[in-house]
């Protein structure tokens, strides 16, 4: 462990999915802490880049082009040096892409990637932990100085982000009443995600509970086929869907201004709890231990709902039984939950 020197220009790969991407900024947030003289450059690509633009640690986001059509030989058209490059991926091309941007490498060994890095951490040491995938950050930021600590992530927005964001929020509910934000999708396969069933009667019981209530439905692209089974299935005027219309830096301003979310586990599960919004995740087959919501800005958390299952978590992408563990996740339950904390009817 070497402290890197006053005013160091750092490179940090950043990461592929949205839900590790805010979990880092978490580890930059703690760097950039102990250390504001440093310059921190994030390449990312397309699909994380919004996550890295919207931290306040975050100096300049470089995008990184596509593999195989880049205009740099090895480097994703970064033409730039630095001093020092965290790579927080654990791939080996995110190590080889950094092998011509930095004399200083930090990372993880694996992959057989440790002749790439001039400072590796052993990633069978931690993993063998069953640590939280935030303290794997921490540990290489760590590295670049000893003093830098995990802090809840946090998203920063411009004046016209936050004024789009409140324009559209009036217009998907111009009484003001409150508006729970759901994610039906999730990526990694369809074991995530709780049964279309279930959300349908959780949504028409809520709709029915709470005359006040709008429900906006989040999602990428994707999932637009999960969106639209709910909106198919609700005929209601207070069920909004924004499935795969926003950027996600307009989906993260207008999270802020949501009152609850309500998500499986994903990558806008992260992204609300970083906007400061509180809620609820639905874990089946993974482990909230390990990839579970971490405090957001404000010191709240999204809460997990579990059904505990003697075969979970199984990690597997598709359920090769009965999916009983988010079968079990009543929408009842569910339900009580999240009236539970909606504010009182005016």
């Amino acid at each position: 462990m070497r402290e890197a020197a006053k005013g160091s220009r750092i490179y940090v790969r950043g990461l592929n999915w949205i839900g590790d991407a805010v979990l880092s900024l978490g580890a930059l947030q703690g760097l950039k802490a102990v250390r504001p003289d440093l310059s921190i450059a994030v390449g990312a690509p397309e699909a994380t880049a919004d996550v890295y633009r919207l931290s306040p640690a975050v100096d300049r986001v470089l995008p990184l082009s596509p593999r195989g059509r880049s205009p740099g030989p090895f480097t994703r058209g970064i033409r730039e040096r630095f001093d020092l490059a965290i790579v927080l991926p654990r791939s080996f091309s995110s190590a080889f892409d950094s092998l011509f941007l930095a004399p200083r490498r930090v990372g993880f060994s694996s992959e057989g990637r440790s002749l790439l890095l001039t400072e590796s951490l052993s990633y069978a040491a931690w993993k063998v932990q069953g640590l939280h995938q935030s303290t794997y950050y921490e540990a290489l930021v760590r590295e670049v100085d000893p003093r830098a600590t995990f802090l809840p992530p946090r998203l920063a927005f411009s004046p016209e982000q936050e004024e789009k964001a409140r324009t559209r929020l009036l217009e998907i509910s111009p009484s003001r009443g409150p508006v729970l934000a759901v994610n039906p999708g999730a990526f990694y396969g369809r074991a995530k995600t709780w049964p279309t069933a279930h959300f349908l009667r959780l949504l028409e019981d809520l709709l029915k509970a709470r005359p006040d209530l709008t429900v906006v439905l989040f999602s990428g692209k994707a999932d637009r086929p999960l969106a639209r089974a709910l909106e198919e299935g609700i005929d209601s005027p207070r069920l909004v869907s924004l499935a795969g219309a926003l950027s996600l830096a307009e989906s993260a301003a207008l999270l802020a201004r949501c009152t609850l979310l309500l998500t499986n586990d994903s990558g806008m599960m992260h992204l609300g709890g970083a906007a400061g919004l509180p809620g609820f995740a639905l874990f089946g087959p993974t482990d909230p231990g390990a990839t579970g919501p971490v405090p957001g800005p404000t010191g709240r958390c999204v809460t997990v709902l579990i059904h505990k299952v003697a075969c979970a978590p199984c990690r597997l992408r598709e359920c090769p039984i009965d999916h009983r563990c988010m079968e079990g996740l009543s929408p009842s339950l569910v339900g009580e939950e999240i009236l539970r904390l909606l504010p009182e009817p005016r």
